[in-house]
């Protein structure tokens, strides 16, 4: 079979991430990143013996869907598959019904976060889609590949959301988990276009490397339980190792993100990878995410002599209350802590933090921006609450009535506010995130840091006026 996978397009004017739990737009100092998911799913597809183009919209010069369109007919695939977001979905979506209105008879299919969290009642509303793969996205997508091979025998397979023959939604036999993820081959970025992909802080090329899947945190408001599940997966350190050194040999490749949601939640495997990559003595640079109860100064010293230049922690809120609404189960002590020993460990630390939470009022506002100006933070990043269905947040907004949205793309951690909670208004919520990004990065010596790494990467100006025009 032919097989094309898309990453849809900008619409809007706005380029899109749409990566598991990270759908944005590409902005607020975030870099355009690769789509590792689609280059995984080209992988499989290969080494199943089939023909694959990978179609990332976010790197072609010519705007509008035409080079979509083209790419398209001059490939002439058996099947399309697009990613989608719940930002992105207006954009994905036209990208859907173009592909229908010209080439008809090509099965339309969408992955991502949106059709794993809404499900039927969001498959209704976009039927520029024939079909929709539900949750992660590898054995559904092997399982659909199959099935479109065999003449569609049978009714659809595990994982894949269909329609009658009216075109309503027919809801998806759940797949089974990927158990282990050594049988997956590693992602076809030889189909990408990796200069695309730039660190925003050195100009440097970078590559997203899944590590794990899987959270058992009970945060209230992500969305990642639902897409990779509680129960910690994870590959194997010589898979990790391999993988690297395929990235490094072939591309040329020595700047990665690990993909995770919390890099240590299995400290002695962290360390393993650490001493590995200190061993091989490989100039290979790495961000990753983790949680600030996750780390002491021995692990983050560790980390630095592997390697690692950036750490994200989900910091949240400076208020204990509202961190113990979501539950967190951590502490402002934790989070002060983990950033102070990044900063003594010469590992640079990007803060995350959500405004309009339960039981956020401007006082509490007042203390996370106070909070987080304190700290010492090299980066943040900071949101709104969204109420994302199938999570706890999500159910709590519903019943009590909160959400403000009429459109799945205001769905938008980036985005304006959609959630009215009674103690503080959107509009405030809107603000105070702006406050924060103002005194932060206008801030002077967020500037004069800026400004001597401009003067060793001049090609980071285009990130950086990008940013604070949208500040």
């Amino acid at each position: 079979m032919r097989v094309v996978l898309i990453n849809p397009p900008p619409h809007g004017g706005k380029r899109f991430i749409r990566e598991g739990r990270c759908m944005q737009s590409v902005a607020s100092w975030a870099a355009l990143w690769p789509p590792l998911t689609l280059a995984q799913l080209a992988a499989l597809a290969r080494r199943d013996g089939h023909d694959v183009l990978l179609f990332d919209g976010n790197t072609q010069r010519q705007a509008g869907l035409k080079p979509l369109l083209n790419a398209v007919g001059a490939f002439r695939p058996d099947v399309a598959v697009l990613s989608t977001g719940f930002p992105s979905l207006e954009g994905d979506h036209a990208a859907a019904l173009a592909i229908r209105d010209a080439y008809p008879g090509i099965p339309v299919v969408g992955l991502g976060q949106f059709f794993t969290l809404t499900g039927t009642e969001g498959f209704r509303e976009t039927p520029g889609f024939d079909l929709a793969l539900m949750g992660e996205p590898e054995k559904p997508f092997m399982n659909l590949l199959t099935w479109l091979d065999a003449g569609r025998q049978g009714g659809p397979p595990p994982g894949v959301m269909s329609r009658d023959a009216d075109g309503n939604p027919l809801d998806a036999v759940p797949a089974e988990p990927l158990d282990r993820l050594d049988e997956l081959p590693f992602p076809a970025v030889d189909l990408l276009q990796r200069d695309a992909y730039r660190l925003p802080h050195n100009g440097q090329p970078f590559m997203l490397v899944n590590v794990a899947r899987g959270c058992s945190a009970p945060c209230i408001f992500c969305i990642a339980p639902a897409y990779h599940g509680r129960r910690l997966r994870r590959h194997s350190l010589e898979y990790v190792l391999a993988e690297l050194e395929h990235f490094d040999r072939e591309f040329g490749l020595k700047h990665f993100l690990f993909w995770e949601e919390v890099f240590a939640h299995d400290r002695t495997f962290a360390e393993a990878l650490c001493e590995a990559m200190i061993s091989r003595g490989t100039p290979w640079a790495w961000a990753a995410t983790t949680r600030a109860d996750r780390v002491d100064r021995a692990l983050l010293t560790l980390m630095k002599r592997a390697g690692c230049f950036l750490l994200g922690l989900g910091i949240e809120s400076g208020n204990q209350v509202i961190l113990d609404n979501t539950r967190k189960g951590e502490t402002l002590d934790d989070l002060r802590r983990a950033v102070a020993l990044c900063r003594e460990t010469g590992i640079r630390s990007m803060g995350h933090f959500i405004f309009g939470l339960p039981g956020e009022t401007r006082e509490t506002a007042e203390e996370t921006l106070r909070f987080a100006l304190s700290l010492g933070l090299d980066y943040l990043q900071c949101y709104a609450a969204v109420p994302y269905p199938g999570t706890p947040l999500g159910q709590m907004a519903q019943e009590k009535g909160w959400i403000r949205a009429t459109r799945w793309s205001q769905y938008d951690f980036g985005g304006p506010s959609i959630m009215d909670i009674g103690t503080i208004t959107p509009e405030e919520v809107d603000a105070f995130r702006r406050r924060l990004f103002r005194r932060f990065y206008l801030s002077p010596g967020f500037l004069a840091r800026q400004a001597r790494e401009l003067l060793a990467n001049p090609r980071q100006l285009i990130q950086v006026a990008g940013f604070l025009r949208w500040i």
